[in-house]
């Protein structure tokens, strides 16, 4: 059973839930729940901590504490990688690359550690000023199941290099393996006692009462565009900082001269990685006329080849989906876009027999002539349902793509430069790809646009990010 992680103590007393492996439908394990006394405790000793001067000014020690702490993530990553397996579904290569990435957002922070820049002024005779980066103090983290260590340390691997301290709720569909991860906390590097707390549960209460807690000075959260704005709504009322990576419905442009022998396989990859479960997955294809006919027999060729099965079956190239609920919106979708004119091409549907039997799995679907006003075109799905849209010219590729309320990722596919640079530019999201999919560095930030978000993530700036900066001046006397 796994416990709950307060004050540097692991704590087994409290109601639990069942962690269900989404590949067989049986538990995997039980974890403790938290209660909103937890969060009041949590925050107290993350107040506490994130005031010790040792911490919040020694630049050197948070950069050792998060390069040992990777280190040991890296030597434990085939059991993590098997854990997050069985309870997230994904396929093992999958889950490991997620481990291999933390890893590396963890080492690229614990250089971001020593590089905290502000800057001096002079302002006049005898004036001088400093703007000074702090860190926020206790920030909240609320993560979701589809990639959930990876996508906890993108946030508080720069939050912790910045100074502060965290309070974090994974989600109760997958919350072992960022629950292990903390049992790898270096034990070589003295840190202060209550600098990361780890407290299952649902949004409500859970997650509320991090929200709502006066003393969390910013709430970080990746989940659904509508629990954003519950968020931001709460945040509002203590005028705390929001940082939001939400929904998304992204397009993937393709033009005559894409270079579609090496595009298919990548595409299809970002199409149905995760099972679908993405939210930068590619879920509407937009195809020039002049090649959609053969655009549209190559993908479909491909995703005939993909194997469904369980995460941990070495021949498996999509997993399940994570509980009976996705299937369900998933066969929805696929009504929706049916209703509304739309024609599966492969998929469409549960699949079940042999293994697949007490299982969530969902075929990898495909669906054409999906009018663009569809619900399954303009709402985020979050399973391996895909529409397939063709064009005509350049500005109806950037108007279709720009339909949606979200404006997460997209990709371009061309071989003329100019055209892509200039259709990426007129593009409304965040991170555009050019002739590739999928592909996220931790130097470089990320985030959304419109509905998919507020905040960067990555790079300098999602540093920054945890950061306030103070202007102290001072004369000469």
């Amino acid at each position: 059973m796994y416990q709950k992680f307060i004050n540097g103590d692991w704590i087994s007393t409290g109601d639990t839930t069942e962690v269900i492996d989404p590949a067989t439908g049986q538990q995997v394990d039980k974890v403790v729940l938290g209660t909103v006394e937890d969060v009041n405790r949590a925050v107290e000793a993350a107040q506490q901590a994130v005031r010790i001067r040792k911490w919040r000014e020694n630049g050197v020690l948070r950069a050792e504490f998060l390069w040992c702490w990777a280190d040991r993530i890296k030597q434990d990553r085939h059991r993590l990688a098997t854990l997050l397996t069985r309870e997230n579904g994904k396929v093992m290569a999958e889950a490991e690359r997620e481990i291999l990435a933390t890893v590396d957002t963890l080492k690229f922070a614990a250089g971001q550690a020593r590089q905290l820049e502000g800057r001096s002024l002079t302002l006049g005779s005898g004036m001088y000023g400093e703007v000074i980066p702090e860190p926020l103090g206790v920030v909240g983290f609320i993560i979701p199941w589809n990639w959930p260590v990876l996508l906890l340390v993108r946030e508080l691997a720069p939050a912790l290099a910045a100074g502060n301290s965290a309070i974090i709720k994974p989600a109760l569909l997958a919350p072992l393996t960022v629950l292990e991860i903390c049992r790898d906390l270096p034990d070589t590097v003295v840190v202060p006692r209550g600098l990361i707390h780890v407290i299952p549960g649902e949004g409500v209460p859970i997650g509320e009462a991090i929200v709502s807690h006066r003393h969390v000075a910013a709430v970080s959260f990746t989940g659904s565009t509508q629990t954003g704005q519950r968020i931001g709504e709460l945040a509002a009322r203590g005028i705390k900082k929001v940082l939001l990576e939400l929904g998304g419905k992204s397009s993937s442009i393709i033009f005559p001269d894409a270079p579609l022998e090496r595009m298919i396989p990548v595409l299809v990859q970002g199409m149905y990685g995760s099972s679908g479960q993405n939210c930068m997955a590619a879920s509407r294809i937009l195809v020039h006329d002049a090649i959609y006919n053969a655009v549209r027999d190559k993908l479909v060729e491909t995703i005939a080849s993909l194997r469904v099965g369980p995460g941990l079956a070495a021949d498996t190239t999509m997993g399940p989906l994570i509980t009976e609920h996705q299937v369900a919106v998933s066969q929805e979708a696929v009504n929706a876009g049916v209703r509304d004119g739309g024609r599966v091409l492969i998929g469409g549907q549960r699949m079940t027999g042999g293994v697949l039997k007490d299982g969530f799995f969902f075929a990898p679907t495909l669906i054409e002539n999906v009018p663009c006003t569809s619900s399954m075109v303009q709402h985020e799905i979050f399973g391996p349902v895909v529409s397939l849209e063709r064009f005509q010219d350049e500005d109806a590729a950037i108007t279709f793509a720009n339909s949606t309320a979200y404006g997460l990722v997209s990709s371009v596919w061309t071989r003329d430069h100019d055209r892509a640079v200039r259709v990426a530019r007129q593009l409304e999201t965040g991170t555009v790809w050019i002739n590739t999919y999928q592909k996220t560095f931790a130097e470089a930030e990320s985030g959304g646009m419109k509905s998919s978000g507020l905040g960067r993530s990555r790079g300098k700036a999602g540093l920054y990010e945890y950061t306030e900066l103070k202007n102290v001046v001072s004369e000469v006397l």
